[in-house]
């Protein structure tokens, strides 16, 4: 990075829960070009490990090392580094937004960069409290259940503010130098600098341009291995996320839910995805009686 670290680094969530389809899982959506320490691959409901060289897909979700980093890079020149145990996923392309990639950052550092030369559009970032719009622009995110904070180190982007029920609620630009961080419900406090803790905290290579590797991992292309079918405690922080994405969850682990320990935990953990009812208790939505109309969620109106 060459901005002031040395001389001095989503619509909203619920647009991610439209985005996971059989068809767009079977795209190539970025290539791995740098993985350092363990990388965990969900694809589908299957846990691969994973290696420079991988395809990725959209609906991929990946778990970096908390001392590792691995980059992804995309046909248009775009690219994404996640490093200290970030969590992400690569939910696909917004409908009706003219080819915009949408990237979901549910936890951890991030660093994404686009250019003018890139070919592709936009790219929404999307963590549980904010969307972030980003064209031609370098910025260093970090991002957790009750915070979202973004140093924007070049170019210009659009900060959305995100409520708790997912609408978006406030919309700013930002420009190269400003620093944004939002903490739960309050608005997004907005500076001129980043603050001595974010740069003390955020990974060193980020203070460095993104190396740009893809055409030397065209060469070394490389197939997940497969591990083992997820469990429940690998994808909890997913399916407890903002409701509009986790509903994304429900037809693609719904298989796992035969498993007596992951569905255990579904029914432990229920009041914080309550959607999963009629999964675990389909006898409670059969009809009434033969003649009668058939029974709607706990709560609701016939």
């Amino acid at each position: 990075m060459r901005g002031s670290y040395r001389e001095v680094v989503g619509s909203c969530f619920q647009v991610a829960a439209i985005l996971f389809c059989a068809g767009a899982s079977a795209q190539t959506a970025g290539t791995l070009t740098l993985v350092e320490g363990r990388l965990a691959l969900v694809r589908g409901a299957t846990l691969y490990t994973a290696t420079q060289g991988v395809r990725l897909e959209y609906g991929d979700i990946l778990a970096i090392d908390p001392k590792g980093q691995a980059q992804v890079e995309f046909q248009d020149g775009a690219i994404l580094n996640l490093s200290q145990g970030a969590r992400a996923m690569l939910t696909g392309v917004a409908p009706g937004a003219r080819g915009q990639s949408e990237i979901a950052v549910l936890s951890g550092w991030a660093k994404f960069t686009q250019k003018k030369s890139g070919k592709g559009g936009p790219y929404r970032y999307l963590t549980p409290l904010a969307e972030i719009a980003s064209g031609e622009a370098t910025a260093v995110l970090n991002a957790g259940d009750d915070f979202t904070a973004l140093y924007i180190e070049s170019g210009t982007v659009r900060f959305f503010e995100i409520g708790k029920k997912g609408a978006q609620r406030t919309a700013r630009d930002a420009k190269g130098g400003e620093f944004i961080v939002r903490r739960g419900e309050q608005p997004a406090a907005f500076a001129p600098r980043p603050s001595a803790e974010f740069v003390k905290n955020m990974p060193r290579h980020f203070q460095d341009n993104l190396p740009v590797l893809l055409e030397r991992a065209k060469s070394r292309r490389a197939e997940p291995r497969r591990e083992h079918e997820v469990t429940y405690a690998e994808v909890e922080a997913w399916l407890k996320v903002g409701s509009p994405i986790r509903r994304t969850f429900v037809k693609r682990f719904e298989a796992r839910s035969k498993d007596p320990e992951f569905r255990r935990k579904l029914a432990e953990n229920l009041r914080e995805h309550p959607e999963w009812d009629r999964v675990l208790f389909p006898e409670k939505y059969e009809t009434r009686d033969s003649n009668g109309p058939k029974s709607g969620p706990p709560g609701t109106k016939q």
